[in-house]
């Protein structure tokens, strides 16, 4: 390993370890990562100071949403260090535009400088990121092919019979056996998959029923809370119960949750065609909870009562998905289907906690009819907004959102930045007190709590004041985009989805509904519409 050369100058530096949750070599432990920076930081007269070594656990997160990483930003934006070290850009991020991302933020945004040992790199000495680029790309790479490796050996266990899962289906437990992994009936929950089979298929209950039945009765479910309708029906499609070994049912796709960020993603867990699972090679790897001819009388209701699949192409019908929420357990309100006494279909909206889980997941019990609610508020939404003639009176409407008077914005913002670098050297002066030993411990830590306050308190007193500037900068455009949009909805055939749901994203941020179907909405512009009485009055009764 080669080292950065004695340019890198005195101060003070931070240590970021990862600890991987793949079984690698020994110089990637985060006490080997640690020790090997401390080793450098003391070669070139750098201090490093306990509660600036950040560790982190590879979770598969987004390097943003990181704890540690978060922290560390936080503290760098206070000037606690100038100098941040790894054991290896392979330990700092994982994906390169999440590489370079960070890269960017810390040493072009904050001005600090990135040391990794293992390639020798030095922000200060390779400033094209040219280098940064190649290197972050090679360990992504590498990164992927540890993972097609892994996956490659847990099909081949999982073929030969080995249970290879982590959690082993309810009513079953993990055991070794004559060097096998298998699965054994659980002795203590095995009677209740029983039960929930024999609930559907003989007595022919729904799922929401039998979830009713086991929470009144106070079973409680897998992880031990209450039951919910996606327990029980991950169950009754669990081939495990009549004894075979199924893999490969599942793949993760990472989704963008924001295409403006592309840092902002998420790993989503989708069921592939039942086609493409794969089967131990022997038929029957363990002991069977279920008879055969139960578990395929089962699969017959589920079809006949329209049983859908994880991660399955929906029929997207709710133009308010992930907006509309319950206002008692912050759940998802979700578009259910039903057909009233003379067989006519139609749709309700529902909190999806209640729907799934009962009276036991939440007090919310209210339903709304979906297509004459979507028409009352939508053309309340467009009544409402088209009243606002003018940039002016948006602003006027806006205003409880924009507090700051525009005269003395820059100043106002210049004794703040002024403030934060005053008490960062305060800070900096703090620490080498310490160092020195002219400061009391406990004088020490008061004093730097009380910096580290003030420092976070400017920086959001900052932070808003530049939110509301952009608000005004961007006002006129505010107004267009709300006329523009309202156009658009006139034009549009409230039946064509995804053109109506992508107009209705720049209309509302928020929607919340209470059991007693008072309805609260938020726009995107900040204008809060809490008295739609119209909508509020309109007595959603049974269609």
């Amino acid at each position: 390993m080669r080292y950065p050369s004695s340019q890198v100058k005195e101060g003070k530096a931070a240590i970021y370890v990862r600890v991987s949750t793949l079984k690698e070599a020994q110089k990637d432990s985060p006490d080997h990562q640690k020790n090997v920076c401390l080793e450098v930081a003391r070669c070139h007269g750098l201090q490093v100071y306990e509660e600036f070594i950040y560790e982190d656990r590879d979770t598969g997160t987004n390097i943003v949403d990181r704890p540690a990483i978060q922290q560390l930003v936080r503290d760098a934006k206070r000037g606690a260090f100038n100098v941040i070290m790894f054991s290896s850009l392979s330990r700092f991020a994982r994906d390169t535009a999440d590489a370079l991302d960070l890269k960017r933020k810390l040493v072009n945004a904050l001005g600090l400088r990135l040391v990794s040992l293992e390639e020798n790199y030095d922000s200060d000495i390779d400033q094209d990121e040219l280098k940064f680029t190649i290197v972050s790309a090679v360990n992504q790479k590498m990164s992927e092919q540890i993972s097609h490796s892994s996956r490659r050996g847990i099909r081949q266990s999982a073929l030969k019979g080995n249970f290879t899962g982590s959690i082993p289906p309810y009513g079953y437990k993990k055991q070794t056996i004559a060097g096998k992994k298998t699965l054994v009936p659980d002795e203590k929950t095995k009677d209740i998959a029983r039960l929930i089979f024999t609930l559907y298929v003989l007595n022919k209950m729904g799922e929401k029923e039998i979830v009713n039945y086991l929470n009144e009765r106070g079973i409680p479910s897998p992880k031990g809370g209450i039951w919910g309708i996606t327990t029980i029906q991950r169950i009754l499609q669990n081939e495990a119960y009549v004894g075979r070994n199924v893999f490969c049912k599942y793949e993760q796709k990472k989704v963008y949750t924001n295409i403006a960020d592309m840092s902002q993603r998420k790993n989503k867990l989708v069921q592939r065609d039942k086609k493409e699972w794969e089967y131990a090679h022997n038929p029957h790897t363990h002991e069977a909870i279920i008879e055969e001819e139960m578990f395929t009388k089962a699969q017959e209701i589920r079809l006949q009562r329209g049983g859908g699949k994880r991660g399955g192409i929906r029929n997207r019908v709710n133009v308010f998905a992930g907006m509309i929420k319950c206002a008692h357990c912050g759940s998802s309100l979700v578009s259910m289907k039903s057909k009233t006494r003379s067989q006519k279909e139609y749709r309700y909206l529902i909190c999806s906690k209640r729907r799934r889980q009962g009276p036991k997941g939440c007090e919310n019990d209210s339903w709304i009819p979906y297509e004459r609610f979507r028409d009352d508020l939508l053309g309340m939404i467009s009544s409402r907004m088209r009243s606002i003639t003018s940039p002016e009176e948006l602003l006027e409407r806006h205003k409880s959102s924009i507090r700051i008077d525009t005269v003395n914005t820059e100043k106002r913002l210049k004794e703040i930045e002024e403030r934060i670098i005053v008490n960062r050297k305060l800070l900096s002066d703090l620490r080498r007190e310490k160092l020195l030993g002219e400061i009391a411990e406990e004088q020490y830590k008061f004093e730097k709590e009380q910096c580290e306050k003030k420092i976070d308190k400017l920086e959001w007193e900052k932070a808003q004041i530049e939110q509301e500037i952009s608000k005004k900068d961007d006002l006129y455009l505010l107004y267009e985009e709300v006329q523009d949009a309202l156009d658009e909805m006139l034009d549009l055939d409230f039946e064509k989805f995804d053109e109506l749901h992508l107009v209705v994203k720049k209309l509302i941020e928020s929607i919340t509904v209470n059991k007693e179907k008072e309805i609260h909405v938020k726009t995107m512009f900040g204008i809060e519409l809490q008295e739609l009485e119209e909508v509020n009055k309109q007595e959603y009764q049974e269609v």
